[in-house]
């Protein structure tokens, strides 16, 4: 297929291939009604939904139960807070205190609904809306794929908030960071406006992510949170190879445990959403060890 854009339907084959191969997250946002209905036809409670002012703009949260621990998701790109949404229906989980699933800048109900590229700023923007909503210290981390390393950015940044991390497929080795045929593509600004803005904000985040990357990569030997890394060893969106890094990198964590599986592709968290559950009970339980 040439790339000269030729008619409509050339662009919308372009925008199909595009959305189907594209890293990152299968689920997109979700109004806070469509949540509603959602969670009580299973039998749950609806999420508490809040919008804490941040600088600049709104962090958009999801979260239910309360209590003595706090579990954070963080999603990949693209993607929403009801990436998650299976985790806060988990009664396991809920029992252990509250779950909060956040809409990363850029993202859902998150504002302004652009990309912020900094994974910098995106940390600080989420470390200071969890903070307004009352989650101070010792927090679980999960992110999934680019929320990998949103939330290693947290954990080195303020290590008074983590208490534990699990990186699901994170998106975290700089020189496995490669940009696909398609991302070009979107870059045309006819092409683009084909796109949902789900697709373009993700795209506009996976150019500059390799020197983002970059930038993490020196912050990492210092972060010393408990950490546990789900990789799937058929993943062809994040190359196995990130986990392989991460374990090269994080020398100073106190736990650092990377479970490989067989046969598992990128999307850990509707697959094998029990191994994240058994990943965060596992710090959960190092933590009430050492109080």
């Amino acid at each position: 297929m040439g790339l000269g854009i030729v008619s409509i339907g050339a662009i919308g084959l372009g925008v199909l291939v595009f959305g189907s191969g594209f890293s990152g997250c299968a689920t997109f946002s979700i109004t806070p009604a469509e949540a509603t209905e959602r969670f009580r036809s299973r039998g749950n409670e609806p999420p508490e939904f809040v919008t804490q002012e941040t600088n600049p703009g709104t962090i958009h949260l999801a979260s239910v139960g309360e209590g003595e621990h706090a579990i954070v998701f963080v999603h990949g790109s693209p993607g929403s807070w009801s990436a998650f949404s299976r985790f806060l229906m988990n009664d396991t989980l809920k029992e252990q205190g509250r779950i909060v699933s956040v809409d990363r800048p850029g993202s859902g109900l998150s504002r302004p609904l652009k990309a912020e590229p900094s994974i910098e700023e995106q940390s600080r923007r989420i470390h200071d809306a969890l903070q307004k909503s009352g989650i101070a210290g010792n927090a679980i981390l999960v992110g999934h794929s680019l929320g990998g390393p949103v939330i290693a950015r947290m954990a080195a940044d303020y290590p008074e908030l983590v208490g534990g991390l699990v990186l699901v497929a994170p998106s975290m080795d700089p020189e496995l960071e490669k940009k696909k045929w398609y991302n070009y593509i979107a870059k045309f600004p006819l092409v683009k406006w084909g796109l949902s803005k789900d697709w373009a904000n993700s795209n506009d985040e996976i150019f500059p992510h390799k020197k983002e990357l970059q930038e993490l990569a020196s912050l990492l030997p210092s972060i010393d949170t408990p950490t546990i890394v789900i990789q799937g060893m058929e993943d062809d969106l994040v190359p196995p190879g990130n986990a392989d890094y991460v374990e090269r990198m994080m020398k100073g964590a106190a736990r650092l445990d990377v479970w490989k599986v067989e046969g598992l592709n990128h999307f850990v968290p509707w697959r094998r959403p029990d191994l994240i559950e058994k990943a965060i009970m596992e710090l959960l339980a190092d933590a009430s060890a050492q109080s």
